[in-house]
């Protein structure tokens, strides 16, 4: 945990640590998508990064439409990213980068791109939430 969170926040981010690394970078895209607050941090390009990742990992990602009701861990996570807070909101989407920026993806490729152009710590100063 980067942060100090809310019990609700941190039971989401327990969530998180129990999904594989693909299904972590698919709800990072969700929600970055669909952001329920404002920031000035350019989140297109995390976004960006977010989905050349999925499209290593999953080879089917540009090909179909995902269906986000066959994830139901990460339905069931989002609804309960919409019960938080807006600060909650903002504290959860620094830890959901965090996480994924620790997580090892067991390709030398991706965790290399990860590593550099995931700037969490940058995103965290932006919203001014510590």
């Amino acid at each position: 945990m980067l942060l100090d969170n809310t019990e609700r926040v941190m039971n989401l981010v327990n969530n998180v640590d129990d999904l594989k690394g693909v299904d972590k970078v698919r709800l990072a895209i969700y929600l970055l998508e669909n952001l329920n607050f404002t920031t000035e941090y350019d989140i297109n390009s995390f976004i960006t990064l977010l989905k050349e990742v999925l499209g290593e990992l999953d080879f089917n990602y540009n090909k179909v439409i995902t269906n986000f009701a066959k994830y139901k861990n990460l339905l069931l996570i989002s609804a309960k990213y919409m019960e938080l807070t807006e600060l909650e909101k903002k504290k959860f989407s620094v830890e959901l980068l965090f996480n994924i920026f620790q997580y090892d993806f067991k390709d030398k490729n991706i965790n290399t791109k990860i590593n550099k152009r995931l700037n969490v710590y940058d995103y965290c100063y932006s919203l001014n939430i510590m």
